[in-house]
């Protein structure tokens, strides 16, 4: 017996059989739900997005900087 064979038979001592199992439970309903949601948009979000676009009319050199780390 070579090692190879060896190391299978203890991987399969070792590991239990895989069982071939569905899922517990249909998730498209949910993917559906989340789909059909209402995208809402926090004041944080319009805040930094407003505060970003007024750095780059004073300064559009940082295009670059903004570019590289998104």
């Amino acid at each position: 017996m070579n090692d190879d064979d060896r190391l299978a038979q203890m991987l399969r001592a070792a590991l239990p059989p895989a069982l071939a199992a569905g899922p517990s439970r249909d998730l498209w309903p949910r993917v559906a739900n989340r789909l059909e949601a209402q995208v809402r948009v926090s004041w944080l979000d319009l805040g930094i997005a407003a505060v970003v676009a007024v750095a780059l009319l004073m300064r559009p050199a940082w295009l670059w900087l903004l570019a590289y780390h998104l």
